[in-house]
C-alpha cells in the first residue's frame, strides 16, 4: 500500500455484467486493490438501463465485493469514473481557429490552447449532453495537417475536435444509479470505446492508426485513432448476445447453453479437432438431439458478418480507412469467440489482434487478463489520469478533496486525448 491513500473507483454498467474496480495510486504507479463483478441480470439492454431498481441492487453488490477486497477503501475514493454508452450516442467534428500574431510567427502553447478551446465551443440541442471532447488533428495555414504543431511557423492554426454527445436523460440514468447507491457527487463520464482506448491500445497503435472494435453483449462500439487523435466513434445496436440468441432460436436450444458453448471453447475444440461433428444437446422441450457443429458455426458466422458489414459501411467512405497502419484491435466478450478475427478480416480486410488490458507502466493482475475487462480498466486509468492532471495544476492551491477541486475543471481540461495519454506515458 502507498503511504498516502489516493483512491479511485471505476464503474461499468454493461449488458452482461456490472464491474467495479478500486485503484490506489502514487504518481504514475497504479495498483488495483479491489474488484467486484456481478451479472447485470437484465437491468441493461443494448447499453440502456431498463431497470433502475435492479441496477442499483447489482451495483451495490459489486461495490460491496470490491470494497471488501480493497480493505474498505471505497469511502476514501477521491474520484468516481463511469463508462457510458447507448444506441443514441453521436459525435460531431468541432473546428476552432487561432491567428499566429507573434513576431516569429511560430505556433505557441497559447495558440494551440485557443484553437482547441474554440473547437470545443459547439452548440448542442437542449436534449443533448456533452460527454467527451478529444483532439482529432490540427491544420496549419489550411494546407498542412499536423498532430504536433508547436513551434511550427504559420499564420493560422485550426484545431479539430471529436465531440461525443448523447441524450441527456439516458446519460443522467448512469449518474443517477451511482447517486442512488450513495455517491454524493456526479461521477466523471467517459464513452465506453474511448475507455477501451485507454485500456488496451499501445503507443504505436495510437500513433500509426487503429480501428478499435468492442464486441459487447448488447452493442458493438468502435473508435478510430490516428496520430494520437480520435477521428470517429460510435455504437452499433447489435452485440454478441444476438449471436447466442440466433443459435437458441434457430436450433431450439436454451439460451444459457448457447452462451456457454460460444465462450467455453467447446465449438472451437469440436471444429478444430474434428473429433465429433455433432453435439448432444437438450432442447427447450427437454428432449436430447444431436446437432451438427457446422450449424452452430454457420449461424454465428452470419450474425458476426452482419456486425462487421455494418461497421465497414459506417467507416469505409472515410479517408482514414487507408491510414490504419496498425489494423484493428478487437476487444470485449465477443472477441473471445474463436472465429471472430477470421470473419472480421474477411469483411473488413484488416489485420487484427485481440485487445486485453494493457499498460507499459503498471502490471496487469492475472484476473484482468481478458478482453472482457478492457473497458473497466480503461475507465480506471482515465480516473487516474484526471487525478494526475489536477494534481499537476494545483501547486498554487492548498487543501481540499481532489474531486471537489476537479469538478468542472475535469470536464474543461481532460478532453484532449493526446495530452491525457502523454501525461500517462503509455
Amino acid at each position: 500500500m502507498f503511504k498516502q491513500h489516493n483512491i479511485i473507483t471505476a464503474v461499468e454498467l454493461g449488458t452482461d455484467k456490472v464491474c467495479v474496480l478500486i485503484g490506489e495510486y502514487a504518481g504514475e504507479e497504479l495498483n488495483i486493490i479491489g474488484k467486484g463483478v456481478v451479472p447485470s441480470g437484465g437491468a441493461v439492454v443494448k447499453g440502456e438501463i431498463v431497470s433502475m431498481d435492479l441496477m442499483v441492487e447489482k451495483l451495490n453488490e459489486a461495490l460491496d465485493t470490491a470494497d471488501i477486497q480493497s480493505g474498505h477503501e471505497l469511502n476514501n475514493s477521491t474520484m468516481f469514473t463511469i463508462a457510458v454508452t447507448n444506441c443514441d450516442m453521436d459525435s460531431l467534428l468541432g473546428e476552432g481557429t487561432a491567428f499566429v500574431q507573434n513576431e516569429e510567427h511560430r505556433i505557441g502553447e497559447e495558440e494551440i490552447y485557443e484553437a482547441v478551446s474554440n473547437a470545443k465551443v459547439q452548440s448542442l440541442n437542449v436534449d443533448r449532453r456533452w460527454v467527451n471532447s478529444l483532439d482529432a488533428y490540427f491544420m496549419i495555414d489550411g494546407v498542412r495537417r499536423s498532430s504536433q504543431p508547436l513551434n511550427q511557423r504559420a499564420n493560422i492554426l485550426k484545431a479539430y475536435s471529436h465531440i461525443i454527445h448523447g441524450n441527456s436523460n439516458r446519460l443522467e440514468n448512469f449518474s443517477a444509479i451511482l447517486l442512488d447507491a450513495g455517491l454524493e457527487y456526479e461521477p466523471e463520464m467517459i464513452f465506453s470505446p474511448i475507455a477501451d482506448m485507454f485500456g488496451v491500445l499501445s503507443d504505436d497503435e495510437l500513433e500509426s492508426g487503429t480501428l478499435l472494435v468492442d464486441i459487447g453483449a448488447g452493442t458493438t462500439e468502435y473508435a478510430v485513432v490516428f496520430q494520437n487523435g480520435v477521428l470517429a466513434s460510435g455504437v452499433i445496436a447489435i452485440g454478441f448476445e444476438h449471436v447466442a440468441n440466433d443459435i437458441a432460436v434457430g436450433l431450439n436450444l436454451p439460451i444459457n447453453f448457447c452462451r456457454k458453448i460460444l465462450t467455453d471453447g467447446t465449438l472451437e475444440k469440436q471444429t478444430c479437432t474434428g473429433e465429433n461433428l455433432h453435439l448432444e444437446c437438450r432442447t427447450n422441450s427437454g428432449s436430447m438431439r444431436r446437432v451438427p457443429v457446422a450449424s452452430f458455426n454457420r449461424i454465428a458466422d452470419e450474425r458476426l458478418r452482419e456486425i462487421f458489414d455494418l461497421l465497414r459501411g459506417k467507416l469505409c467512405k472515410e479517408s482514414f480507412w487507408n491510414n490504419l497502419g496498425s489494423g484493428a484491435v478487437l476487444t470485449g466478450g465477443g472477441a473471445k469467440y474463436f472465429k471472430t478475427r477470421d470473419i472480421f478480416h474477411q469483411v473488413c480486410d484488416l489485420p487484427s489482434r485481440i485487445g486485453k488490458p494493457y499498460s507499459a507502466i503498471n502490471a496487469i493482475p492475472p484476473e484482468l487478463d481478458d478482453p472482457c475487462y478492457g473497458t473497466i480498466y480503461g475507465v480506471l486509468r482515465y480516473g487516474h489520469l484526471l487525478a494526475l492532471q489536477y494534481e499537476s495544476r494545483r501547486k498554487d492551491s492548498f487543501g481540499g478533496n481532489i474531486r471537489d477541486k476537479i469538478s468542472g475543471f475535469g470536464d474543461a481540461f481532460a478532453r484532449t486525448f493526446k495530452n491525457l495519454r502523454n501525461n500517462m506515458k503509455i
